[in-house]
């Protein structure tokens, strides 16, 4: 498949920041990697901040369409927030450059503010996602009067901190471990769980 001028640029970009981190890539570099001109990239982008800003964008998009796919086919509740620990396979799976870049990401918020609003953001859409979904488990008798709040804290935290644990022990089957862990967090939760 041909890929037109913006899909190199965002590949080349994803690849670049993920091996040499943000600061140390220039748009340069991205152009010469995608083997278009620095007008081409100028054309679509007005800064190499607003381009990394769509990589984020688009990688966190991806991965919200990805979520809602695991409760289509589910009819309760909490059935889908466990399926949904599929996406740990596919992220695992996804090279470890991808992996780079979603530290990346993480590392620039902290020095960036537009950045970081933008993280927030998601942030607060996955906290008010899954505050929703345990609502609607509430309300459908599947799950436990529990403060939703908490438990969508629970679940981003255990999220976000098995693939940060990636780094310190590759060994591990993390695939399993994300799986186990999100079906022993929603037991707790679950009627006639433990």
């Amino acid at each position: 498949m041909k890929l037109d001028t913006k899909s190199k640029l965002i590949l080349s970009g994803e690849k670049l920041f993920s091996q040499k981190g943000y600061d140390a890539t220039s748009i340069s570099d991205i152009c010469e990697r995608a083997g278009v001109s620095k007008g081409a990239f100028f054309h679509y982008f007005p800064t190499k901040e607003a381009f990394f800003l769509e990589i984020l964008d688009r990688w966190l998009f991806d991965l919200s369409v990805k979520i809602d796919g695991y409760l289509e086919d589910e009819d309760r509740v909490s059935s889908g927030i466990i399926r949904m620990s599929e996406i740990f396979r596919e992220i695992f799976k996804e090279s470890k450059e991808k992996f780079f870049l979603f530290l990346e990401f993480l590392r620039q918020g902290i020095k960036d503010k537009e950045i970081l609003e933008k993280l927030r953001e998601y942030f607060k859409k996955y906290k008010s996602y899954f505050s929703f979904l345990i609502e609607k488990g509430k309300k459908e008798g599947s799950l436990k009067d529990v403060d939703s709040n908490i438990i969508s804290c629970i679940l981003i935290s255990f999220s976000i901190g098995t693939i940060l644990q990636q780094i310190f022990a590759e060994e591990e089957d993390w695939e399993k471990i994300a799986r186990e862990g999100i079906r022993i967090i929603i037991s707790q939760i679950e009627k006639g769980g433990f």
